[in-house]
């Protein structure tokens, strides 16, 4: 049986229908009686469709309308839309005025991930939600995101962080600028002035400088690597559909984030025409083809995931147009596991 969790991580590839899942899972949880936030890194149309989000409430934790599926009203169902300047904008406590830190927290500017672990730990934290719903980036920036912690650590790494407290002092203090000087760093701070201006230099530091004045809440959220494979904590949900390419790109997913694999793994396979081809008669040769084909492909993903010894769970294939309408179909699945 399927054990609600803290934190519910959904992953996979792109065009598995893994965000439209995420989502209904989150309202079926809160159709339990579970307080949930749905958080996705990813923002797609789709997810902002299904759930009436505007476009300038991303960044923001913003109530989902209940009507339309039957929640509790004394229950919170929540959404965000990951905005990683919205993010670093609460944890500096200030508006971004430095150059160098907008380009950083535009999407894809290299401080989503980073970002999206903050948001995480900081609503795990505070104990709002009974359930965190994590809707991740498709493919490598899943393992971006994994890998998160480990670029925390060696941004924040002691010697690293006293270097440029010393850069951003240096024409203040005679002591500290001699260990500089030899090893290097103040030789490139003046070439990179040449080249650059002192202006560019400038906004690096203060950059650097307000970056490590937060540094308490980056290293709290080294906390959130240890909740992940704790299985009292954390649920997974490798998300693939019945479809062979998509079968091996979901391995290969699987094989990179290993260290994070536990006992309560999921893998749902998605799209899955199972109940259709068993129930099916074929009336002439090219159907026979066709349905054995199918198999084929069912049971060689399927043999592929036995090797991991980890849970399945199938969703069919639905057959509706409207978002809406797509997430109510895949309730009924969730209901039933």
């Amino acid at each position: 049986m399927l054990k609600n969790k803290r934190i519910e991580i959904f992953c996979g590839t792109g065009g598995v229908g893994k965000t439209t899942i995420s989502t209904s899972r989150a309202l079926h949880l809160a159709k339990q009686g579970r307080n949930t936030l749905l958080i996705t890194i990813d923002p797609a149309k789709r997810l902002k469709q299904v759930l009436g989000i505007d476009e300038e409430e991303q960044g923001h934790v913003v109530p989902v309308s209940k009507d339309s599926f039957s929640i509790p009203e004394n229950v919170k169902l929540d959404a965000l839309l990951l905005d990683p300047s919205s993010t670093l904008e609460r944890i500096v406590g200030e508006k971004l005025e430095n150059d160098i830190l907008r380009t950083l927290a535009r999407p894809h500017g290299g401080l989503n991930e980073i970002m999206a672990v903050l948001e995480v730990q900081h609503h795990f934290n505070s104990r709002v939600y009974d359930t965190i719903v994590l809707d991740t980036p498709p493919g490598q920036h899943f393992i971006d995101f994994l890998e998160a912690s480990r670029k925390i650590k060696q941004f924040f790494d002691k010697t690293f962080a006293e270097i440029f407290n010393v850069i951003d002092d240096r024409n203040k203090t005679k002591k500290f600028l001699t260990k500089i000087v030899a090893s290097g760093v103040d030789k490139l701070l003046t070439y990179l002035e040449k080249v650059t201006g002192k202006t560019f230099v400038a906004e690096f530091t203060q950059a650097i400088r307000i970056l490590y004045g937060s540094r308490n809440t980056f290293i709290d959220g080294l906390k959130l690597e240890d909740e992940l494979i704790n299985p009292e904590l954390t649920n997974w949900f490798l998300v693939t559909s019945a479809d062979q390419v998509k079968g091996q790109e979901a391995n290969h997913l699987f094989e990179s984030s290993s260290k994070f694999n536990q006992s309560d793994n999921y893998i749902i396979i998605n799209k899955s025409w199972s109940e259709f081809i068993k129930n099916w008669e074929p009336q002439n040769n090219n159907q026979v083809a066709l349905k054995e084909n199918f198999t084929h492909q069912l049971k060689q993903i399927k043999d592929n995931i036995s090797n991991y010894n980890i849970q399945t769970i199938e969703f069919p294939e639905v057959f509706e147009n409207q978002p809406s309408l797509q997430v109510e179909k895949l309730l009924e699945t969730w209901e039933k596991i």
